[in-house]
């Protein structure tokens, strides 16, 4: 074993053969999943193409359909090995695990597409074996997007089903916080490299999914920036991992509709939820039920039932009716931001987030609708200050969307 390499080793825990030659190949530019395939297949495995070196893959060039990037960048006989071993150091240094294709970890349902990802950049726990469903639709989504985008994905969480998103802004963010309300788990696959944090207010989100709330993953070498061209790889992931795609408000030019013919190709139940005809963000999701490519479904539970999973005892039950609370006058509020600052020493709060964490009670939960007609707010606008204070450590939340104020 070459320095680099045990250097990985050292930092990144247990690394095979198999995964050094699967990290140096995948961080060939050109060689996405179908040459991966054709070079391992060629040569008859990760390690063997690896042991070949770059002058015996370009020798079959032809063979494999190298693209020119890949020709010229193996004409400079670079050392595969160290820059297998660099990628593994460089997903260590950003928290992450490699997974293989062959690996224990690596999910059935995403190994069963044709050409899956040899390999995954993993931040966080994906288990193999949990049942998962895609949440896509506009990063530009309205407030009525935004909010069915959560409580689906709650409602899904609480049903034990892991939600699969992008990452991005959009329905994309807003089903991961979701999932995360409902107490559950969720994965978000990056059009980039593990190691770049888009998009960058995404940071605590992706924090919180990589300890505790579920994944973020990446088959995209570290470095790779966020670029329209990876979203097609990006988007085959998602569908790849998940039993089932749920489109929600997305226009016709949407990448959201490219996920959908993802999971059609992989055989997937293709799922959107139908809008008003004269709606931008409804014509994705329309198209698709028109051309009866897709189930309409409104919720979690008819998502529940259309695949015959089973519906847990609380879903469809009525919340408990919320108990009044009297607002604090201004003065106590300052007063409050003084003494919690005082507390923390580090802890700071814009006045709004101020206003939402006073109103809650550290001993009877408050639903969100409270909340936000106290505070004078949106619902989706409260929703997003309960992250921040709950990522702050100031607030818990209980299912349904009840929070409490974290005593101190």
């Amino acid at each position: 074993m070459k320095e680099s390499t045990q250097s990985a080793a050292d930092a990144g825990g247990v690394v095979g053969p198999d995964v050094v030659a699967a990290c140096a190949l995948s961080a060939i530019p050109g060689v996405g999943a179908s040459v991966m395939a054709r070079i391992t297949g060629a040569f008859g495995g990760f390690a063997a193409a690896l042991e070949a070196g770059p002058g015996k893959i370009l020798k079959r060039a032809d063979e494999l359909q190298l693209k020119q990037e890949s020709v010229e960048f193996l004409s400079r006989k670079p050392d595969l090995e160290d820059l297998g071993a660099w990628a593994i150091a460089a997903a260590k240094g950003a928290g992450a695990r490699v997974v293989v294709l062959g690996d224990p970890w690596y999910p059935p349902l995403l190994r069963s597409i044709d050409n899956p990802p040899p390999l995954l950049y993993v931040r966080g726990a994906l288990d193999p074996d949990v049942p998962r469903i895609a949440l896509v639709g506009a990063r530009d989504a309205d407030d009525y997007g935004l909010q069915l985008a959560r409580d689906i994905a709650e409602g899904l969480a609480m049903a034990g089903v892991e939600v699969v998103s992008g990452g991005a802004r959009g329905i994309d963010a807003a089903a991961h916080a979701g999932a995360l309300w409902g107490q559950g788990t969720t994965a978000a696959v990056l059009g980039c490299g593990i190691d770049i944090v888009y998009p960058p207010e995404n940071a605590a989100l992706f924090d919180r999914l990589s300890n505790g709330g579920g994944a973020v993953v990446s088959e995209f070498v570290p470095g790779t920036p966020s670029a329209r061209q990876n979203f097609p790889r990006r988007n085959r992931t998602i569908s790849g991992l998940a039993s089932a795609v749920v489109v929600l408000r997305a226009t016709v030019e949407s990448g959201s509709l490219l996920t959908a013919n993802h999971a059609a190709a992989q055989g997937r139940p293709i799922f959107a939820v139908p809008g008003k005809a004269d709606e931008p963000l409804s014509a994705g999701p329309n198209s698709l039920l028109t051309l009866n490519a897709a189930r309409a479904v409104t919720s979690a539970r008819d998502i529940l039932l259309a695949l015959g999973w089973p519906l847990p005892e609380t879903m469809g039950e009525q919340r408990p009716a919320p108990r009044p609370r009297k607002t604090p006058p201004p003065s106590q509020l300052a007063h409050t931001a003084e003494v919690e600052a005082a507390k923390s020493g580090e802890i700071l709060l814009d006045e709004v987030s101020l206003k939402v964490w006073n109103l809650l009670d550290e001993r009877a939960p408050l639903h969100v609708d409270e909340l936000a007609g106290r505070a004078n707010l949106t619902v989706p606008e409260t929703l997003h200050r309960l992250v921040e204070l709950e990522q702050k450590g100031l607030c818990t939340q209980r299912p349904g969307k009840y929070f409490l104020r974290r005593g101190t």
